[in-house]
């Protein structure tokens, strides 16, 4: 399967933690949250662990809302340019921060983005072959070993950057949400197979 996902959270503070929360999920919350995305009634169609639900199949939400957090995952999440979300994020935010990661490892394609107020903090994607694709704000201390060459990746003549982006988003997931999907865990990291998100479709 390689890496995939499309991962945004709402939250007044940093997401990191949500997801150790992962009993206190609501069950009527995550459908009303499912629905905004849907934008019409959600049907509950089980759910996935973590690891799966970050990319879920096309027309299909993942929605989980936690004490002080929502977070949804959807295929559409996954644009270029990750600023192009601000408007439906800002809505969907309702005045939160919102933290997104986004990567498809067949494209060598990656991306995150953090919004505060309804306005792009930093929103970062690229791709292995194209190289940057947006690049706005500041960047980040997880960011700037692989900005300075740490994480190169010897004879990979293919990649024009001085890194993999999916190394990159795989490190944004472990900053932002305390998981990652390829790469090294350490004791910040949970496993994702042991939480479940819960499924929706569109009614009817």
């Amino acid at each position: 399967m390689g890496s995939k996902a499309a991962i945004v959270a709402f939250v007044a503070g940093e997401p990191r933690e949500a997801f150790r929360r992962a009993s206190d999920i609501d069950p009527e919350s995550s459908r009303r949250l499912a629905e905004k995305i849907l934008g019409g009634q959600a049907q509950p169609s089980g759910a996935l662990p973590l690891d799966r639900a970050v990319w879920p199949e096309d027309g299909v939400v993942c929605a989980a809302s936690f004490p002080g957090v929502e977070v949804v995952c959807c295929r559409w999440l996954a644009q270029d340019r990750p600023s192009d979300l601000t408007g439906q994020i800002s809505r969907l935010a309702e005045g939160r921060n919102a933290y997104g990661v986004f990567m498809h490892s067949i494209t060598d394609y990656a991306g995150f983005a953090v919004w505060a107020k309804g306005s792009v903090v930093r929103s970062l994607s690229m791709s292995s072959e194209i190289g940057i694709l947006e690049d706005l704000g500041s960047q980040f201390a997880f960011e700037e070993p692989f900005w300075r060459g740490e994480y190169s990746v010897p004879g990979d003549e293919c990649c024009v950057l001085p890194f993999h982006p999916i190394d990159l988003a795989n490190e944004a997931l472990r900053e932002f949400f305390g998981f990652v999907l390829e790469g090294d865990w350490d004791d910040s990291c949970f496993d994702p197979e042991e939480v479940n998100v819960p499924v929706f479709r569109a009614w009817g």
